[in-house]
């Protein structure tokens, strides 16, 4: 457990790189863009289209975090009236299906992917399939972060067993 949470946290720092780079870069591109439009009248297609495609792959990513973090929308009323082991055995069945949700997600995706290789975008010239891989890549991400969820959860929930017996 120890060292999946170890290779996770070094996961999580590169995620975090990522989307400081990218947010830096989406700010920048959004900064130009307005200047050229407001400034000198004038726009072009493919920095609107980078922007967007960046912050897809940002919430993918974030989103993948906020998982490991238990940071997701959830119905806190209902959750602090429950007891300690009935908030682990519910975060665990949440979090499975979840899992399930993804694993349909993911080859879909990928499906998408497939399908979108020869498109070719507007503005960047690129293929769709980069920025639609945006998908399966935050779905893994959000897959692997779920498992620890689990694993911890399992554990804290095995550690209460104990400790009542």
């Amino acid at each position: 457990m120890k060292v999946y949470s170890k290779f996770l946290d070094g996961l999580e720092m590169a995620e975090k790189v990522i989307l400081t780079a990218t947010m830096t870069i989406m700010t920048a591109v959004m900064a130009y863009q307005v200047i050229l439009r407001y400034v000198f009248s004038s726009a072009n297609a493919w920095s609107e289209e980078l922007t967007r495609y960046l912050f897809i792959f940002n919430v993918m990513v974030a989103a993948a975090i906020a998982i490991r973090r238990n940071a997701h929308l959830q119905i806190d009323i209902l959750l602090s009236r429950m007891s300690e082991k009935t908030k682990h055995i519910f975060t665990i069945i949440a979090t499975l299906a979840g899992m399930v949700f993804l694993g349909f997600l993911l080859v879909s995706s990928i499906r998408v992917c497939g399908y979108t290789v020869n498109n070719i975008s507007a503005g960047l010239g690129i293929s769709m399939a980069i920025p639609y891989a945006a998908v399966p890549v935050g779905t893994v991400l959000m897959l692997l972060t779920s498992v620890e969820v689990i694993l911890k959860e399992a554990s804290a929930l095995q550690n209460k067993e104990v400790k009542e017996a």
